[in-house]
């Protein structure tokens, strides 16, 4: 009886530690990426992107930088996204990724300063710091893991749209 009781007792921790916390896995670019934001302006020089302050266990500098990249490309703000040496660049900081620890749904907030920079005339053009939060609940996933993570990449999805949306506005050549 002590034994049956024992192990329902710790089975029921191991399903709530699942169902309720954990860390998440890391955010997948293609869940990052936006749809295309239909541009005031189109510019006809190129992009290069650069990402930093972001960590493994939460946005990955290279997740983040990935879904900004797929994100310009499919705008057509700029005429194309290359890896260095564009006549542009993009840098992204990740400030912060504020989570929870455990819970039924997950608010993550994040907040990322960006720069573009005019490389020719060594300028910056635009400078902005973007909040943006996402909450995942347990109608997203049963699974506690897979909330968090979708809650951390919808709130790095909002944040490159609000980018985004905010550099299609400007008059680049």
């Amino acid at each position: 009886m002590k034994f049956t009781l024992r192990f329902a007792t710790v089975a029921s921790l191991a399903m709530a530690a699942a169902l309720f916390g954990g860390c998440a896995s890391p955010a997948r670019p293609e869940a990052i990426s936006t749809t295309p934001v239909m541009p005031v302006h189109k510019s006809t020089g190129e992009v290069s992107v650069t990402v930093s302050g972001g960590s493994a266990s939460e946005i990955s500098n290279e997740a983040f930088a990935q879904a900004l990249r797929d994100s310009i490309e499919r705008s057509g703000i700029f005429a194309k996204v290359l890896p260095s040496g564009a006549r542009y660049q993009l840098t992204a900081l990740i400030g912060s990724v504020d989570h929870p620890a455990a819970g039924v749904s997950f608010t993550v907030k994040m907040e990322v300063s960006y720069t573009l920079a005019d490389t020719q005339a060594t300028k910056a053009l635009w400078t902005q710091t973007i909040p943006s939060e996402h909450t995942a609940g347990f109608s997203d996933a049963v699974v506690a893991n897979t909330r968090l993570r979708r809650a951390e990449e919808g709130a790095a999805k909002a944040n490159i749209e609000q980018a985004l949306t905010q550099i299609a506005t400007l008059n680049l050549p």
